[in-house]
């Protein structure tokens, strides 16, 4: 399980907003400070680990790089739920481990309460938010599920 607070945004996030490409470093540290930081420059400070980030279409258009995935994961960002997802954001969310779920009815965002303590059972396909509410969404194939359990794709190669 998940938990943490919701983070909720709008259409359209793209992966600049996410992490601007100035904040483009080897060090951990310089891109973990980047997430949000044109969008809210406090933001980093305020997330924990298991926050769940929530949107509404196209979360992570823009551009195929890494470093927006990367900042997610080194912010202990949980989960990301949304309407839909940029093809190339899920699959390198996929591979790098990180659960990306969406609605299994849209119109469920607005259900979801900005700032509010969520809990998200990614195997399950289920969101609970702290007031009772429980909102559906789309379970992931098995394969998606071992890739996440694994830590991501990587975890899934044999050793040597």
């Amino acid at each position: 399980m998940i938990s943490g607070v919701a983070w909720v945004f709008g259409d359209d996030l793209n992966t600049d907003v996410i992490h601007p490409p100035e904040y483009f470093s080897l060090d951990p540290e310089r891109v973990r400070q980047g997430l949000f930081a044109k969008y809210d420059s406090t933001m980093v400070s305020r997330l924990r680990k298991g926050d769940v980030l929530v949107a509404g279409r196209n979360f992570g258009c823009g551009s195929s790089r890494e470093t927006s995935i990367r900042s997610l994961l080194l912010n202990g960002v949980g989960a990301v739920i949304a309407v839909d997802f940029a093809r190339i954001f899920f699959r390198s969310a996929t591979n790098n481990g990180l659960p990306c779920l969406t609605f299994a009815d849209p119109a469920d965002l607005a259900r979801v309460p900005n700032g509010g303590r969520v809990s998200v059972l990614p195997d399950q396909g289920l969101l609970s938010t702290i007031d009772g509410r429980h909102i559906p969404l789309e379970p992931p194939g098995r394969f998606v599920r071992r890739i996440w359990a694994a830590g991501g794709l990587l975890g899934l190669l044999p050793a040597r």
